[in-house]
């Protein structure tokens, strides 16, 4: 939880001195963030139906939110 926190932390504050206003880039760096600690902490438990259905909710947003700005870049 610590881990997630400092990454969650060390993104949004990027972000927003950055100047970035856009919603999107702090979800989806959150999405990563959350990501990168799961996978260095792994918990030992098994994973349950709850976990499986966030991850692939989590996974369906970022995958959303990445695919919509190459979009935009694409079209410009």
């Amino acid at each position: 939880m610590l881990l997630y926190t400092t990454l969650s932390s060390v993104s949004n504050a990027s972000l927003l001195l950055l100047g970035e206003v856009r919603v999107d880039a702090y979800v989806a760096l959150n999405i990563l963030s959350f990501y990168v600690s799961y996978s260095l902490a792994r918990p030992s438990t098994k994973s349950t139906t709850i976990v499986r259905l966030t991850h692939a909710l989590l996974l369906t947003i970022f995958a959303l939110i990445v695919g919509s700005r190459i979009y935009e870049v694409l079209v410009k």
